[in-house]
C-alpha cells in the first residue's frame, strides 16, 4: 500500500479549511452564531483546537443571549479555562481571523463539515458492527435492533437543514395551487366522510393525526374505514401497525365493512349462498388493494421506520399509516417514566410523518376523567398529560426547559389563559412556592406525578436544592380554590422550569389534528335514537375545528355518511 493511501486511512474524513472558514465567519460576524448552533455540533469539528474554539463561542452565546460575543470575550474565556495555549494561543485565533471569508458561504461550510462528521460516524458504526458480529453472547435480534437504531440516528443526522427564502416557498405554493384548480383536486387525502372532510379538508402530507376515545368507542373501526376509503380512492399503500388485534382479526374487520355482512356470521361461517357470493367479491376487492399489516405486539419507532422504508420505496413515496394504538407502543430507549416515553414516541412519529411526507393516524386511549363527568363528550384536556399553572395577571414567562439532565434555554414564551380551575399552593422545605391545578404533573423522586397525588413529605426535584440528591421535601399543600390558570405548549422538551421545579407539558403538541370520538348510545342503555357517532375535531393546526357526524353499524363495524 502506498504511503499516501495509508495516511488517508489513518486520518479520518475532515475538512480543515471549511472548519477554519466557519470559525472565521463566526468570530468576525458574531450575530450569525445563533443561526447555526442548532445545525452544527461541537463534535462536527475534527481538529481539537477548532472544537475547543467553537465550543467556547457557543457557550458564551448561550450564557449571555442578550449580548453579542467579541474577540476579547473569547480569548478571556479560553485564558480563564487555561486552554488558550492548547489551541495555539492568540496567534492561532488571529491567524483564523485574518483569513478572508464571505459570510454568505457559511451554510456551505457547515454542510461540508457535517458531511465529513457523518462519514466519521459511519466509520465508527462499521467498527462497532464488526465487534457486535463477533459478540456471540448477544442475540442476533438485539444486534439487528441496535444496528437499526444507529441507522435511524444517522439518517436523522443527515437530514438537510436548508433555510428556504420566501420567494422559493411562494413559488412552490403558487404552482401547487394552480395544479389543484386545474385538476379540481383537494389539498389532502379525502376520507370520503363528507362532514369530516369539510372540516379538515383531507389529511395532508406529514400530518400526525391522533384519533382518541374511550375503549369500545369505535377508534379501530373508524381508522380502518377511512384507511380503506383512502386506499380505494388513491391506490396508495395503507400500512397498518396493529399492536392489539391480530392480522386475521383486522382482515375480518375489513371483510365485514366491505361486504356489509354481520361480523359474527363471518367468524362462524354460517352464511347464505348469496352472502358467500358477496364475501367472495369483497375478498377479491380487498386483496387487490395495496394494504400491508404488521401485528407485532412489541412495536417500536425503529420498527415502524424500517417497515416504511421497505414499503415506501423511491418509486412510490405516497402512502398512509394507521397505528393501533399509542399506549401499547414501546421505546428501545430508557426513560424515567412512561409519560416521558409516550412524549418521545409521539414526537418521533411526527418526525417520521415529516420525513416520509405521509399522514400517520395514531389511535389513543382517553383518560378515565370522561366517565366521571355528567357531560361525557371528550375534551382536549382528556388527552393531555399536563395541567395548568396559576400566576397573577398572566405574568408567567418561560424560556427554560429540562432535557438530558441539563437546563436548555429557548425562546421566551407567554402563556395563554385556560379558564378557572381548582388550584393548590405547593410549599417546599426551602419555602419556594408554586400554585398549580390539580392535574398538573411535577417531576418527583418517583417520576412525573400529578399534584392531586402528592402528599406532605413527598420529594420534588429542585434545581436549587441544597441536598446531594437534588430533591426537596414538600412542606405543605393547601387548596387555593378556583383561580385563573394558564398553559402553553412547549415543543420538543414537553416541560418547563418555574421557581426551580420542573413542570410537565402536554403531549398532543406533536399532533396536527386531534379527533375525539363520542357515541351517545354508548352511555345510554335506553337510548332509542339512531346510532350517530360524533367526531370532535378538537385540534386542527392548519384549519378550523368542529364536529363531524357519521352513522355507525356495530354489526359490520362500518361508518357511513348521514343521509338527509
Amino acid at each position: 500500500m502506498k504511503k499516501e493511501q495509508q495516511k488517508n486511512i489513518e486520518q479520518l474524513p475532515n475538512n480543515f479549511l471549511a472548519e477554519q472558514g466557519i470559525l472565521n465567519i463566526l468570530l468576525t460576524n458574531p450575530l450569525l452564531v445563533k443561526n447555526i448552533i442548532s445545525n452544527l455540533e461541537v463534535d462536527s469539528f475534527y481538529f481539537e483546537e477548532h472544537r475547543i474554539l467553537y465550543e467556547t463561542i457557543c457557550t458564551l452565546t448561550q450564557n449571555d443571549e442578550e449580548n453579542v460575543i467579541n474577540l476579547t470575550l473569547v480569548i478571556t474565556a479560553l485564558q480563564d479555562k487555561g486552554i488558550l495555549k492548547k489551541i495555539g494561543g492568540v496567534e492561532k485565533i488571529l491567524d483564523i481571523i485574518n483569513r478572508f471569508e464571505n459570510f454568505s458561504d457559511l451554510d456551505n461550510y457547515v454542510k461540508l463539515v457535517n458531511e465529513k462528521y457523518l462519514r466519521r460516524l459511519i466509520i465508527q458504526f462499521g467498527k462497532e458492527t464488526i465487534i457486535l458480529g463477533y459478540t456471540t453472547s448477544t442475540s442476533v435480534e438485539i444486534i439487528l435492533d441496535k444496528i437499526e437504531q444507529t441507522i435511524f440516528s444517522l439518517n436523522k443526522q443527515n437530514q438537510t437543514q436548508k433555510i428556504y427564502s420566501i420567494s422559493e416557498i411562494i413559488n412552490d405554493v403558487f404552482v401547487e395551487m394552480k395544479l389543484k384548480i386545474k385538476d379540481n383536486i383537494s389539498s389532502g387525502l379525502i376520507t370520503s366522510f363528507k362532514d369530516l372532510d369539510s372540516i379538515v379538508q383531507g389529511f395532508q402530507k406529514s400530518d400526525l393525526i391522533i384519533v382518541a376515545g374511550r375503549p369500545s368507542m369505535g377508534k379501530t373501526a373508524f381508522a380502518l374505514n377511512l384507511g380503506n376509503n383512502i386506499v380505494a380512492k388513491y391506490k396508495i399503500p395503507l400500512i397498518i401497525f396493529s399492536l392489539e388485534m391480530s392480522r386475521q382479526q383486522v382482515i375480518y374487520r375489513f371483510l365485514a365493512s366491505n361486504s356489509k355482512i354481520n361480523s359474527n356470521r363471518l367468524k362462524s361461517g354460517k352464511m347464505t349462498l348469496n352472502e358467500w357470493k358477496v364475501l367472495s367479491e369483497s375478498m377479491k376487492l380487498i386483496s387487490d388493494l395495496p394494504i400491508f399489516i404488521d401485528d407485532n405486539p412489541n412495536l417500536s419507532i425503529v420498527d415502524i421506520r424500517s417497515r416504511l422504508r421497505r414499503i415506501l420505496n423511491s418509486k412510490s413515496r405516497e402512502g398512509i399509516v394507521v397505528i393501533d394504538y399509542l399506549q401499547l407502543m414501546k421505546s428501545n430507549m430508557k426513560f424515567d417514566n412512561r409519560v416521558q416515553e409516550i412524549s418521545y414516541i409521539t414526537r418521533n412519529l411526527k418526525i417520521l410523518a415529516k420525513e416520509f411526507q405521509i399522514p400517520i393516524i395514531l389511535l389513543s386511549q382517553l383518560s378515565r376523567n370522561v366517565e366521571s363527568r355528567i357531560n361525557k363528550r371528550p375534551m382536549l384536556s382528556d388527552l393531555r398529560e399536563s395541567g395548568c399553572i396559576s400566576t397573577p395577571n398572566n405574568s408567567l414567562k418561560i424560556n427554560k426547559s429540562w432535557y438530558n439532565n441539563k437546563i436548555i434555554k429557548h425562546k421566551m414564551t407567554n402563556f395563554n389563559f385556560k379558564g378557572l380551575k381548582p388550584t393548590f399552593l405547593i410549599t417546599l422545605e426551602n419555602n419556594r412556592k408554586i400554585i398549580l391545578s390539580s392535574n398538573h404533573k411535577i417531576l418527583s423522586k418517583y417520576g412525573w406525578i400529578r399534584i392531586s397525588q402528592l402528599s406532605k413529605e413527598s420529594k420534588i426535584y429542585s434545581l436549587d436544592s441544597n441536598t446531594k440528591s437534588g430533591y426537596e421535601t414538600i412542606k405543605s399543600i393547601k387548596y387555593q380554590g378556583l383561580k385563573k390558570v394558564y398553559d402553553k405548549t412547549i415543543p420538543t422538551y414537553h416541560n418547563y422550569i418555574k421557581n426551580s421545579v420542573i413542570l410537565h407539558n402536554s403531549i398532543e403538541q406533536d399532533a396536527d389534528i386531534v379527533i375525539m370520538i363520542y357515541r351517545e348510545d354508548y352511555y345510554s342503555e335506553n337510548n332509542t335514537e339512531t346510532p350517530i357517532t360524533e367526531f370532535i375535531v378538537a385540534k386542527h393546526r392548519n384549519g378550523p375545528t368542529g364536529t363531524a357526524r357519521l352513522m355507525f353499524n356495530p354489526a359490520t363495524t362500518d361508518f357511513t355518511n348521514i343521509k338527509f
